[in-house]
């Protein structure tokens, strides 16, 4: 089958031809420059080019893991309420499956996470999500699991990470200081058939 014939058979079988760049963000839920990240380059960058983005959201930095007993204790880089605010986000992330919504919820925690527990709940109001998932979570045994998951996905990646945000477009770290400054455009870069907001 040559090459013309393979295409036209993607077309009757409706294959999406739509191309997705799969962005990793490690953050810490208390780190200005995180929330600057959050705030300015991917929540702006998701809503213009949304179809062309897999976003996984990563909150731990560069926190530390104790395997207890029966569970994990952790220590974060800025003290006990970082920790507790990563742990909110990682239920958040397990609960809010539509990612547009979860990226506007982690969105909104993060430019308030100083007092974790109440954006948990103000921003769930705002957004008419249930908290409640979300708090169960953060209050049983599930939370702490899943914080000390994406410790494990961090150290993985430890060699790579030398700054809080660390962003990987299709798992390359490279040109971190360009994406922090202008991710739509380094998104832009990775794509054959470029949407409007890229051409701009």
């Amino acid at each position: 089958m040559n090459q013309a014939e393979v295409a036209s058979e993607d077309s009757k079988l409706n294959v999406p031809s739509v191309q997705k760049v799969h962005v990793t963000v490690f953050y810490e839920a208390l780190c200005p420059d995180s929330r600057s990240f959050f705030v300015k380059q991917l929540l702006p960058t998701f809503e213009q080019i949304s179809e062309n983005m897999e976003i996984e959201s990563i909150p731990y930095g560069n926190a530390k893991t104790t395997k207890t007993d029966d569970s994990y204790k952790f220590d974060c880089q800025h003290g006990p309420t970082e920790c507790e605010a990563n742990m909110i986000h990682a239920c958040a992330i397990e609960a809010i499956k539509d990612p547009k919504q979860q990226l506007e919820y982690l969105t909104c925690m993060i430019k308030r996470n100083h007092e974790p527990q109440e954006i948990m709940k103000s921003c769930a109001k705002d957004m008419s999500i249930k908290y409640q998932p979300i708090l169960e979570c953060f209050n049983g045994k599930h939370g702490k699991e899943l914080l000390a998951k994406y410790g494990e996905i961090t150290e993985k990646n430890k060699s790579e990470i030398t700054f809080i945000p660390t962003i990987s477009l299709d798992q390359s770290f490279s040109n971190q200081p360009a994406i922090l400054k202008n991710l739509l455009k380094q998104v832009c870069l990775l794509l054959k058939n470029l949407p409007k907001a890229c051409s701009q």
